[in-house]
């Protein structure tokens, strides 16, 4: 269906510097002439402990950073899970060498 709308349109009085701008998901059902006739970019997150800890930190809602009657202990104790976890992303990529058996580790395991 995509493929037939953009067939449709091209040609029909656009604009010289028209640009048609679509992003997705990766999925086997994207048109392939769509692909092919198209210029690709892809955007992934930065990669690292540091990166990790950074991504976590920018999740928290002020809410969950402040919300604790003891701010000292919670922080101290919310860097510490914050760097545990960035840990365990960053060997998960190392597969049967990291983990003996493979765990599958993910945001929400850090929000509970």
């Amino acid at each position: 269906r995509l493929e037939q709308i953009l067939e449709q349109t091209t040609g029909t009085n656009e604009h010289e510097e028209y640009r048609l701008w679509l992003t997705s998901m990766p999925s086997d059902k994207f048109p392939v002439a769509v692909l092919q006739n198209s210029i690709k970019l892809t955007q992934e997150p930065p990669r690292g402990l540091k990166a990790n800890i950074m991504r976590t930190f920018q999740n928290l809602t002020d809410a969950e950073y402040e919300g604790c009657e003891k701010p000292r202990p919670f922080k101290k104790f919310l860097f510490a899970t914050a760097f545990y976890h960035a840990l365990i992303l960053e060997r998960r990529k190392f597969g049967a060498i990291g983990w003996n058996i493979p765990y599958e580790w993910m945001n929400s395991d850090l929000k509970t």
